[in-house]
């Protein structure tokens, strides 16, 4: 009797201990799924890359558990919607990228509302994958007029851990569209990550990197949550969390670069964003037109930092980045703002405790209102549209929506140690609207050149907002309450004025803007450079600090700007502004020179064989180790 009952109990503890392992390894499953559109056949069992699975549809059927991998074969075209079903986590994510030979695997979302569809999705890896959409003969009833490259939503809960990583994101257009950029049809939109007002659910946990946009009806990223209009702020835990966007290039998209709605505790760095509100008839005419590379309404607590923000054009708004409705601790830092027709720094109604600073602005807020806009878009009669704003170099707003909102000024905002730039033939505002208060234009530094005017545009209602410390070179409006301690008609003594890079406009010791800012504690403790800027001293005015010997700078080159990006690169290798235009040589391992001639803004490298190469610039003798490693 005691031998049948110790038998029994081993017999409980076997099977009780390989259920823990059955149902472990059912909870983390480490299943790759291979699918190739040539070979493959949907009859197959897809578990081996020479028994692979056809189709997308096919996939789409298939429960995918935590760790779990879905590998397109690379360089192949996948038609339809990838809808998987089942969720990974942070530990174990479902890993969606292609595999084998060489470029991405494409998935043509033709005739479909998006090429991946996250409805309600958590735990993915996305990454080395092409993604087209482009109109089809046969559309979805939602493709009509909304399209997507990527598509994830949040309804229930928390989704944590999404990650879309080397994908290049481009021709994404509905099937209807209007030649008016007024109208809403311009729905194309790279990724779209969204949320609903009625649930208590948001992401937490998003990374984008290493991605390319472009070629897109109306927006390149869209991170959001809608809200009743009626009301400013959202409900409890409806913020997206912790979202990092770095190291993309977005550009030539209709609308805006990125737009957020309801994101907290972000950072967007070393992105490179231009020609934002696209928009070329003859090209293409299915792009808005109008759209500042990144705005953010009702966000929290978000850094934007090492960017480039160029040639954004549009009619209205269209910034470099500009910090919309109820915007509160946003920090817009170390970015190089380049021609954008709209202008510089943009504050929206509600807007407090957000920042400007250490930034370099050039040949920014040259839009002048009511006349053409600059891209030709067209009304439903087909005349160009006129501008429905002028240009800003600095703009506090109280608009907080349409309908009949209450406006609410923005209050406690800063904009301080920014360099400007003033070409020619441009007639910039500084712009303070109704009940605008406590807010400060501080130690910058203002070089407007022969033939322009910084006008001063404001509102009787306004009240104690600070201008002092600021150096203002050239044609300024006399109306501009200047402060004390400003530099009035003094050549700040650029090293280049007029010119395409950052360093052009540094100084020296015997610039005027040399130890002549004031003290702002908590100012981030760093120049544009990387120069150490201490918070017990005074600072000089702009976005240069000249280093002495009490700062012990760390370098006058900023330590973490890409000059060639990315690296390890796969198809194009994006160039820094500092050194556009150098003469340079490209060579191989073996030393034979594969391409040379004046650095642009891309080079080319999808032809080229993989292996490190060496990027000689042949003026400065400076010399870059260029690593190709095409994606398989």
């Amino acid at each position: 009797m005691k031998m049948n009952l110790s038998m029994s109990l081993n017999f409980l503890f076997e099977f009780i201990f390989i259920s823990f392992l059955l149902t472990n390894f059912s909870c983390f499953g480490q299943t790759t799924y291979y699918i190739n559109s040539i070979n493959g056949n949907d009859s197959f069992s897809g578990l081996s890359s020479s028994t692979p699975l056809k189709t997308i549809d096919k996939v789409n059927t298939i429960s995918l558990s935590p760790g779990d991998s879905v590998r397109f074969r690379s360089g192949q075209t996948f038609m339809g919607m990838f809808q998987p079903i089942g969720n990974g986590n942070i530990n174990n994510p479902i890993i969606i990228d292609s595999y084998g030979g060489v470029g991405r695997a494409i998935i043509n979302g033709e005739n479909h509302y998006s090429c991946i569809y996250l409805d309600n999705k958590k735990g993915f890896e996305i990454s080395n994958l092409e993604l087209i959409n482009d109109s089809g003969n046969f559309p979805d009833a939602n493709a009509i007029n909304k399209r997507r490259g990527i598509y994830a939503s949040a309804y229930y809960g928390v989704k944590e851990h999404l990650v879309f990583r080397n994908l290049y994101i481009h021709k994404i257009y509905p099937n209807n569209f209007s030649s008016s950029s007024e109208q809403i049809l311009y729905q194309g939109t790279g990724i779209l990550l969204t949320g609903f007002s009625s649930n208590a659910s948001n992401f937490d946990g998003v990374l984008i990197e290493n991605c390319e946009i472009t070629d897109v009806g109306n927006l390149g990223i869209s991170i959001n949550r809608w809200v009743d209009s009626a009301g400013l702020t959202p409900a409890s835990n409806t913020h997206h969390k912790n979202v990092i966007l770095r190291n993309n290039y977005i550009h030539h998209t209709g609308g805006s670069g990125a737009v957020y709605f309801n994101v907290k505790d972000f950072l967007i760095e070393n992105n490179m964003f231009t020609w934002t509100g696209y928009h070329d008839s003859t090209v293409e005419p299915r792009q808005h037109g109008t759209g500042s590379c990144w705005w953010g309404v009702r966000c929290e607590n978000g850094i934007l930092q090492k960017n480039e923000f160029s040639h954004v054009r549009g009619a209205a708004d269209s910034h470099g980045a500009h910090i919309d409705i109820a915007c509160d601790s946003v920090i817009i830092q170390y970015n190089l703002s380049y021609d954008n027709e709209g202008g510089f720094a943009e504050y929206m109604g509600a807007a407090s405790n957000c920042i400007y600073r250490y930034n370099l602005s050039i040949n920014d807020g040259w839009r002048v209102k009511n006349s053409p806009c600059s891209n030709g878009v067209k009304d439903t009669s087909g005349n160009i549209l006129n501008n429905r704003q002028y240009g800003t170099s600095i703009w506090f707003s109280d608009f907080t929506g349409f309908n009949g909102q209450n406006k609410i000024g923005a209050s406690y905002n800063m904009v301080y140690n920014n360099t400007f730039y003033i070409p020619a033939g441009y007639s910039p505002r500084i712009k303070f609207e109704d009940s605008t208060h406590h807010n400060s234009i501080i130690n910058n530094a203002f070089y407007i050149e022969s033939g322009s005017n910084l006008i001063y545009d404001t509102s009787s209602s306004i009240y104690a907002n600070e201008f002092d410390h600021n150096l203002w070179y050239g044609s300024v409006d006399n109306l501009i309450p200047f402060g004390i301690n400003s530099i009035n008609s003094l050549d700040p003594q650029f090293d280049n004025s007029g010119g395409n890079n950052e360093y052009d406009y540094s100084i020296d010791s015997l610039s005027p803007l040399f130890n002549s800012g004031k003290i702002i504690t908590s100012n981030g403790g760093f120049d544009y450079f990387g120069n150490i800027v201490p918070d017990f001293q005074t600072p000089d005015i702009g976005f240069h600090e000249f280093p002495n010997d009490l700062t012990n700078t760390i370098s006058e080159i900023r330590p973490n700007i890409n000059l060639v990006f990315p690296n390890p690169v796969d198809q194009f290798l994006l160039i820094n502004k500092r050194i556009y235009g150098e003469d340079f040589k490209l060579v191989n391992s073996s030393g034979k020179v594969v391409l040379k001639g004046k650095l642009k803004s891309i080079l080319n490298t999808s032809s080229f064989k993989e292996g490190i190469y060496f990027l000689h610039i042949l003026n400065s003798k400076k010399n870059y180790k260029i690593i190709v490693n095409h994606i398989k």
